[in-house]
């Protein structure tokens, strides 16, 4: 890998360097990185350098959203609402919808979170039920918040595997 923190799940899953990771299902706070005035450059590089890999989920969007719909009506929330349709235009062909597999992937992952006493944020299970369907690492600067499910996260504020 080229430096970057690629942490696998604990149960023995294949591990970096078992397995070519063929793409990143980013988490809210990698979006909502990209869209500022000025983003965190390793954040820019990390998108930039694997754009062709980079998937959406509507559950990230619907996050999104939710922010723009709780900000006062205004320049701000309309300019953020301008980014959030850029790159929902950006990322069209690769917004992930909350497939049925996925749907059963997030419920089987938080139910045995739940079980071993970390049962973990709803939007985050469904974020992890999403990439463990389509074989896909989570990138998220908070990897502790998908530590109970059990997928594989990269964080691309640290430099950026993959």
């Amino acid at each position: 890998m080229d430096g970057g923190r690629l942490e696998g799940p604990r149960t023995g899953a294949p591990r970096p360097g078992d397995r070519r990771v063929t793409g990143f299902l980013l988490d809210t706070n990698v979006v909502s990185e990209a869209i500022k005035p000025e983003p965190d450059p390793r954040v820019t590089e990390f998108l930039r350098d694997r754009h062709d890999r980079v998937w959406l989920s509507v559950v990230v969007l619907y996050e999104m959203e939710y922010g723009v719909h709780l900000l006062p009506r205004g320049r701000r929330r309309l300019a953020v609402a301008t980014l959030i349709a850029g790159m929902v235009t950006n990322y069209e062909n690769r917004i992930l919808p909350l497939s049925r597999e996925a749907a059963q992937r997030a419920a089987m992952l938080r139910a045995r979170a739940r079980r071993a006493g970390r049962p973990g944020q709803t939007a985050d299970a469904l974020i992890a039920g999403t990439a463990a369907a389509n074989e896909l690492v989570v990138a998220t600067r908070d990897t502790g918040d998908f530590a109970p499910f059990d997928v594989e996260v990269l964080n691309p504020w640290t430099g950026g595997g993959g």
